[in-house]
């Protein structure tokens, strides 16, 4: 499921032009949407963030933010 949201993430193409040899649409979006209601899409982003962080010897967590207008 992940790799097929990967996918459509990356190729930024519609839900109905899954490639064939992943799960059919219906199915990954519908899991995609209770991850997301369950606020685990935010879980992952910030788990990965966290793994890179740290691969890259920074601190897990950011300790400042630039806004920029």
């Amino acid at each position: 499921m992940l790799d097929a949201i990967r996918y459509l993430v990356a190729g930024g193409i519609s839900w109905r032009s899954m490639p064939v040899d992943c799960p059919g649409w219906d199915r990954v979006y519908a899991f995609f949407r209770r991850w997301r209601q369950h606020g685990l899409i935010t879980e992952f982003h910030d788990r990965l963030r966290d793994r890179v962080r740290v691969r890259e010897g920074r601190e897990a967590e950011p300790t400042a933010g630039i806004i920029d207008a």
